[in-house]
């Protein structure tokens, strides 16, 4: 779509993996979204000369965020987050670039941008790498920057490019300030890219541009960056990711000069500005009041497949770019209201036959999708993005019409009301099947005019209203997981004074890398008689426990999918309902009584005893497992806090843990600290000395100049290397590098 109101663009590419037509003829093509390129204003800037602090780094620790493509298919996308982690140097043409991986783990490498050293047609130009621990020597005829990309989900693998590489400018949020940027272009003008990394974002581009429209318009990188990442979190929130669930890869925002004909496009791992298009996402005020374009193209890496059916591509990732709108520029009106969607879109409903596939205005098409979120809430498109991940992949479907069919099925589900009148009347067209199973889900029959809702005057459909007072003796819980596996069920006796947690054994949900449900039981006393998390993708064991409750009591459970998998049934009346992702109740002589917090009449004070018995075990030259008793409290201890040399280093529930990468041969000290669930703290516990053990081998360092016979073994920046010929070094600092006369054997 185009960028804004001032720079109407139309489409001019949309291909679907399969075969794209350009006014240039016919090619094979991944996922490409593009928008015709305007003429843009040139801006003139003025810029001071800054004294350099610019330094080079050639160490990395990279993270391991998993596997893009792997993800891709989790998150039923068609298009992947970019693989990279910039590095700040750049390799030129057929430039020897040679880098140490440490560890035993392999690590890919990049040299090349994607679109910003070649078109979106010429992907084959940008390079990759598989690098094995020990010492790669890598080169591309193209050159470019050096990225890494490290696929292992979790921990970190150090690279150090040992030779080659130019230094380019990188800024990283939470490290760099602007005058740091000035003073990186002032070092080095003539750079081939300037790159600036936040937390969930990557920005590539010229030299001439950064100048030009980021500090040309008086942009602080830092507080762009910071929105930027706003917006990816906002987009991140539609597509029901939380922050522990969402892709931690980067969205690629890089400015491209080899298609004149295009603005601004998508595909696998970047978005893509075609020239002067960069402004919208350099200058921050564009970005956050006019940045229609740069939210619209991050949309398209967050299109779900399993519902992009004929016609969407274009339309479906636009959700994701109004829910940023609605975010930044509240102030003003929507997308929407600008482009007179909604005014085309009531005349297009008034018109006796309609066919939803034909509309060719792509927000005419939008209303539909808008108007489920206006009825039934921002939780509609997280819980229908949901849904589709949770869908085995052979259940998902294939052709547009089948996409069509489920995405009504889907849409109903999530709504919890039948809502072919409304699909019906945006000719949309269920078949006869759709029409059955939306029936069979027994929910009621939409009869609210929703598709007369507008941002201005938005229609709630009609809902039974829920009371706050469940009268009854006897309640059930349920509390379910992917593929509807029911990990908990809670049984509430009144009459008894008795509640019964049956817990069965398996991982809840493998998506969700936190805490997915819990369950809590507070006295009148107010200490927590019962305290139960339900981590999502860990394993859980079976069990039965009885816990008193009674009249004044409270109980609480969360669930990050309540509304879909977790539910109350009286058992008196047999009445059922759903759950919100949290929910209160108060044990009244009638029933429960829904609350909106737990009430404390007693707040705990109390911190727990100091914790005894801390001892070393299993001590190495650089690890150590610490042990000790465990802690009481009044009500309970959450955890332990353990300290070396005085420093909190790790939290933890257990009374174990295991200290590593300490240095050989040095002492160290040791604490433990107990923490109840209040916060209180208790006493440290006696401080414990601990020394580690001497490396069982030690190596002289290598010497330049010196002569080596056949299996000496030396050390070179940690690593040990064993000689493979005699030889008589020369003096070159580069010779324990090369594999003909040193093999490097581990790290110490």
């Amino acid at each position: 779509m185009g960028n804004n109101s001032k720079h109407k663009t139309r489409k001019i590419l949309a291909a679907t993996a399969t075969v794209t037509m350009l006014a240039t003829g016919m090619i094979s093509s991944s996922d490409v979204f593009a928008e015709q390129k305007e003429q843009q204003k040139n801006l003139s800037t003025s810029l001071q000369n800054e004294k350099s602090v610019k330094s080079e780094n050639r160490t990395f620790t990279v993270p391991g965020k998993g596997d893009v493509e792997v993800l891709k298919q989790q998150e039923r996308k068609s298009m992947a987050f970019s693989p990279y982690e910039p590095t700040g140097l750049y390799a030129k043409p057929n430039e020897q670039i040679t880098i140490n991986v440490e560890g035993n783990q392999n690590i890919q490498a990049y040299i090349g941008t994607y679109s910003y050293d070649a078109s979106w047609r010429e992907d084959s130009k940008i390079k990759s790498f598989t690098l094995k621990p020990g010492i790669n020597t890598i080169q591309s005829p193209n050159g470019g920057m050096i990225y890494f990309y490290n696929k292992q989900q979790g921990g970190t693998i150090r690279t150090t490019v040992t030779t080659g590489g130019t230094t380019t400018p990188l800024f990283e949020l939470g490290k760099h300030t602007k005058q740091d940027l000035i003073d990186m272009l002032n070092q080095y003008p003539n750079a081939h890219a300037v790159e600036l990394k936040g937390e969930r974002v990557l920005i590539t581009a010229s030299p001439a541009r950064v100048k030009k429209y980021l500090l040309g318009s008086n942009t602080d990188p830092v507080q762009l960056l910071k929105k930027m990442d706003e917006a990816t979190r906002i987009q991140d929130k539609v597509a029901g990711l939380s922050e522990e669930q969402a892709d931690k890869h980067y969205i690629h925002y890089v400015e491209e000069n080899h298609s004149p004909d295009y603005y601004m496009y998508a595909t696998s791992y970047r978005t893509a500005y075609v020239g002067d298009a960069i402004q919208y996402v350099l200058d921050i005020n564009k970005f956050i009041k006019d940045g229609w374009g740069p939210w619209h193209e991050a949309g398209h890496l967050r299109q779900q497949s399993p519902w992009k059916f004929y016609n969407m591509t274009e339309v479906q990732n636009n959700i994701y770019s109004l829910s940023v709108e609605k975010a930044f520029t509240s102030n003003q009106p929507f997308r929407l209201q600008q482009e007179g969607a909604y005014t085309k879109a009531f005349q297009y409903l008034e018109q006796p036959n309609k066919n939803y596939d034909e509309v060719s205005d792509v927000f005419v098409k939008l209303v539909m999708l808008w108007q489920l979120q206006l009825a039934y809430g921002e939780d509609f498109y997280p819980k229908l993005h949901q849904l589709y991940r949770d869908m085995p992949s052979n259940e998902l479907p294939q052709t547009d019409e089948n996409k069509k069919q489920l995405f009504m099925i889907s849409a109903s589900k999530v709504a919890k009301q039948n809502l072919m009148p409304f699909f019906e009347k945006w000719g949309l067209r269920p078949n006869n099947d759709t029409i059955q199973k939306v029936a069979a889900l027994g929910y009621p029959i939409l009869t609210a005019e929703i598709w007369k809702g507008t941002d201005s005057n938005p229609i709630k459909p009609d809902m039974p209203n829920v009371n706050n007072i469940l009268e009854g003796n006897q309640f059930a819980w349920s509390l379910k997981g992917i593929g509807d596996f029911e990990f908990a069920k809670v049984n509430l006796n009144k009459s008894t004074e008795e509640m019964q947690i049956d817990l069965k054994a398996g991982v809840p949900h493998n998506y969700f890398d936190s805490t997915y449900a819990s369950i809590k039981v507070q006295n009148t006393s107010g200490k927590v008689v019962y305290n139960k998390e339900f981590y999502g993708n860990k394993q859980q064991n079976a069990g039965t426990q009885k816990v008193s409750v009674k009249t004044g009591d409270f109980i609480e459970l969360t669930h990050l999918e309540g509304g879909e998998r977790a539910t109350l049934i009286n058992l008196d009346n047999n009445k059922r309902e759903s759950l919100d992702k949290k929910v209160m109740y108060e044990v009244t002589k009638d029933g429960l009584k829904k609350v909106n917090q737990i009430v404390n009449p007693k707040p705990d004070t109390e911190a727990p005893t100091q914790p005894q018995g801390l001892y070393a075990s299993n001590l190495t030259s650089n690890s150590v497992e610490l042990k000790w008793n465990p802690s009481t409290d009044n009500i309970g201890v959450k955890e332990y806090q353990v300290l070396r040399d005085g420093q909190l280093i790790q939290t933890v529930q257990g009374t174990t843990f295991i200290d590593q990468n300490l240095t050989a041969n040095k002492e160290y000290k040791y604490a433990v600290k107990a923490v109840d669930a209040a916060g209180n703290t208790s006493i440290q516990s006696e401080i414990l000395p601990v020394k580690t053990k001497d490396q069982n081998v030690s190596y002289e360092k290598w010497d330049p100049k010196k002569a080596y016979t056949k299996g000496d073994k030396v050390e070179h920046q940690g690593t040990v290397y064993e000689a493979v010929q005699n030889h008589q070094g020369n003096g070159d600092p580069n010779w324990i590098f090369a594999l003909s006369l040193w093999k490097p054997l581990t790290i110490k």
